[in-house]
């Protein structure tokens, strides 16, 4: 306690030196917390599940794609051979149409998901209210339930008991209310209404062995059961079926891997390049407050040499510099909690909006726990080695006999190795900074292929159950079409599936016709998207050959087909494509006639650049006419003349109550927007790298400031001599100059090593960027250059202004 007051006296005696180490120590350890608390919320802390660690999704893969959904007949058979599980559930996440059984409230489209029954009892969770689905619910035929989220319960029936009974209407169906499923069911995102399979388990499509209708399998695994062995099984299972059904299933194998990894695992690798940042900028800070500690505990050389002389030991010395070391890191780490908690909302502002984990964030128990590790390992780093240096009898010796303040040539050496170190450190950071920015600025200048500006966004899911043709959809649409053509401030309308930045992904072989047959699991293929005759008007999307559809590509006309030029350019190349001829991939008549291609379009980039599989294989497109392939979810999009196409969302949402009392629409967004959400995951990598390389070219600027004016300090003796025997200012200028950039120099030249070395862990969140990228790695020097000469130039400049006959005099 006697060391913790004198080292809290001393502090405060020395504001300057307490401020500087102070702040130093806060950024470092609060930018650590901030990005912990991150990491710990999105990939350490466990999902809201009993035994989380044993859930795990299953889903398939192939030789074309590394990330497909599964097949439910290949569900079935797991399901039943499989040594590994409790039990397997499929789910699928769904947009649906909600409104009550009197049409007393407004309807609206929510997050929903079509599970097994099984699917919440291996989730090892209980409803909060009510039961569960059974076995008999989920059979084709049995009387319509639906599960309600906590959040639905309370928001739409205030938290009441007696919504069990009560009926919704889910997809223009009538469903009971059975139970309230707990707020922690939160796979998949958003899920307010839970349904069984039950009536699409009869679907034609469904039980096609090649169909992969978009849902996941989630399992759990049997207790003394590891990851590799139920991967082993599945892969076993997966083999069998292959020799079964070689049509449907060469070439499928299942990929296994724990649900939390499924639901975060893509932001792995970024956030833990974060975590390495800042590390990086807490150890520039240590080193820095280090060399303040030991310039410090040198112009205190006598006292503590006294302190040797009248008994106190080594360590006795090195306790009580230890000790205001901590005091400065439990202060630094104290600021560092209130910078990490105002940082929070900022990283949740850059931070993917569809992932909820990342908003999740917050600086909880283990957070203050890593704060307090990080600030005990900040302290030791920061004391001990001044003073381990200070405390060493030849050290107490020199102080005891000189009267001026000049350190040894061993402690400069080791002050100038922190300096190295520091600026080594910063170029590591600036090169992956300027790595990143430019990546983040060429996936941003990626051509789209379209014209996003004034294109308003919303979608449309009709119910199966009300529009139960192909014709009723046709109509719905093509009315909707042209009344919302007829408002004010609209220079276009169009519909379309699968439209860019949508977060969907529609993919499907392909067999040009009269070629040799594809082998199974070989072939070709394409993205598929369904749109009105319009589209490409709305979208800014010239005709580069051919026609667009139009009124003669309806229903009951030979179908056609819009091809974009990637793959006219692969599969006809030097001819002509119009009026060539594509298998039709989109219907289950062997027989039927082949698509008539119409028309050439520009390629257009539908997701981020190497975000998702289709657009790291660069799939070629296909566009098909709404008329004659009807989808019943759509995405709307219109054309505005004005400058804020938000403002024509409430006229379109009349329209379509007008055409459908009971159909909502939901997600009403502008193109650009979404495209600028698309790139959020590239946008927090590339800000939060980037404050961090500022953090550490301020942190080395002011490290290399302080050993340059120390030096020039203990150096006031020589200089004067220097000066005294005829030396010109500019060339004492040059000395400490020159002195101050060696330093640099070697700092840079380890700096690029290392920063070569980063780069190459920072490939996978590149886009189009090499990992030595000559221009990013001369920024990063050039921007440390001209910080460090400025740290540099104000030292050398005040020993200029040495004056000989004081210096002399001092000594």
């Amino acid at each position: 306690m006697t060391d913790l007051r004198y080292a809290i006296r001393q502090l405060i005696k020395n504001p300057g030196f307490t401020v500087i180490a102070m702040l130093a120590l806060a950024l470092g350890i609060g930018a650590n917390t901030a990005i912990f608390s991150v990491v710990n919320a999105v990939l350490l802390r466990p999902l809201p599940y009993p035994e989380s660690e044993r859930l795990v999704a299953i889903n398939q893969r192939s030789h074309s794609f590394d990330f497909e959904s599964v097949s439910y007949p290949d569900y079935l058979d797991w399901r039943e051979a499989n040594r590994s599980f409790t039990d397997i559930a499929l789910v699928r996440r769904e947009n649906l149409n909600l409104s009550t059984e009197h049409g007393d409230t407004v309807p609206i489209q929510i997050g929903g998901a079509r599970v097994t029954w099984n699917y919440l009892s291996i989730m090892g969770l209980v409803p909060r209210l009510g039961r569960d689905f059974s076995e008999r619910d989920d059979q084709p035929g049995s009387a319509k339930s639906a599960l309600i989220s906590e959040g639905l319960w309370q928001r739409q029936f205030g938290g009441a008991p007696s919504v069990i009974g009560k009926r919704l209407i889910v997809d223009a169906v009538p469903r009971e209310i059975i139970g309230v499923f707990p707020s922690a069911l939160r796979f998949p995102r958003s899920t307010d209404v839970i349904i069984p399979l039950a009536e699409v388990r009869a679907e034609p499509a469904i039980l096609r062995r090649d169909n992969h209708s978009g849902f996941s399998g989630i399992a759990r695994l049997k207790p003394g059961v590891t990851l590799k062995q139920a991967d082993a099984d599945l892969d076993t299972i997966a083999r069998d079926l292959e020799r079964k059904y070689p049509d449907s299933n060469t070439d499928q194998r299942t990929k296994v891997g724990t649900l939390l990894e499924y639901s975060v695992g893509d932001y792995r690798h970024a956030l833990n390049l974060l975590l390495a940042a800042v590390a990086c900028v807490l150890l520039i800070a240590c080193a820095n407050v280090a060399n303040l500690q030991l310039a410090r505990a040198l112009s205190r050389g006598k006292e503590l040499a006294v302190r040797a002389a009248l008994g106190a030991s080594r360590w006795r010395l090195a306790r009580q510099l230890l000790s205001e070391s901590s005091v400065l890191a439990i202060l630094g780490a104290g600021l560092g909690v209130l910078f990490a908690i105002w940082s929070r909302d900022a990283i949740a502002g850059l931070s993917p909006p569809n992932v909820a984990r990342f908003h999740e964030t917050r600086i909880d128990l283990q957070a203050l726990i890593f704060t307090a590790a990080v600030a005990l390992a900040s302290s030791l780093l920061v004391g001990i080695w001044p003073a381990w240096k200070i405390s060493t009898t030849a050290a107490l010796t020199s102080a005891l006999h000189e009267t001026g303040i000049r350190g040894s040539d061993s402690r400069h050496r080791m002050r100038a190795g922190l300096v190295v170190i520091q600026v080594a450190l910063a170029i590591v950071l600036l090169a992956g900074a300027g790595l990143t920015l430019k990546s983040f600025w060429r996936a941003q200048q990626e051509p789209l292929g379209f014209d996003p500006r004034g294109i308003l966004t919303m979608n449309i899911a009709l119910p199966r159950a009300r529009y139960d043709t192909p014709e009723k959809i046709a109509a719905f649409y093509t009315q909707l079409l042209q009344r919302v053509r007829g408002l004010p401030g609209v220079t276009g309308t169009a519909i379309g599936q699968n439209v860019p930045f949508d977060d969907t992904e529609w993919d499907s072989g392909f067999h040009i016709t009269g070629t040799p047959p594809n082998e199974h699991g070989h072939g070709p293929s394409a993205e598929i998207s369904m749109v009105s005759p319009d589209y490409f008007r709305v979208m800014g999307m010239p005709i580069l050959r051919g026609r667009a559809f139009g009124p003669e590509d309806v229903s009951g006309q030979p179908r056609t087909v819009i091809i974009d030029e990637s793959l006219a350019r692969r599969f006809f190349p030097n001819q002509n494509p119009i009026g060539q001829h594509i298998d039709d991939n989109q219907t289950n008549d062997k027989s039927a006639p082949p698509l008539t291609i119409i028309g050439v379009v520009p390629r257009t980039r539908n997701a981020p650049p190497g975000e998702n599989n289709i657009e790291k294989l660069h799939f070629p497109e296909m566009y098909f006419s709404a008329a004659q392939v009807p989808i019943d979810q759509n995405t709307l999009l219109v054309k505005s003349s004005s400058g804020d196409p938000l403002a024509l969302a409430e006229p379109v949402k009349r329209e379509v109550l007008a055409l459908d009392p009971d159909q909502p629409v939901a997600s009403i967004s502008m193109m650009e927007k979404n495209i600028g959400e698309s790139l959020a995951p590239r946008r927090l990598t590339m800000a939060l790298l980037g404050i961090f390389a500022g953090l550490a070219l301020v942190l080395a600027s002011v490290g290399l400031y302080g050993v340059m004016a120390l030096g020039v300090t203990q150096r006031t003796r020589e200089l004067g001599i220097r000066m005294a025997l005829g030396a010109a200012r500019r060339d004492v200028f040059k000395l400490v100059l020159g002195q101050g950039m060696a330093l640099v120099s070697l700092g840079v030249i380890l700096g690029l090593i290392g920063a070569f070395a980063a780069s190459r862990a920072l490939t996978s969140v590149l886009y189009d960027v090499g990992a030595l990228d000559l221009p990013a790695f001369f920024l990063a020097i050039l921007a440390l250059g001209i910080v460090a000469l400025i740290a540099c130039w104000l030292p050398a400049r005040r020993a200029t202004r040495v004056n000989p006959i004081e210096a002399l005099r001092t000594e």
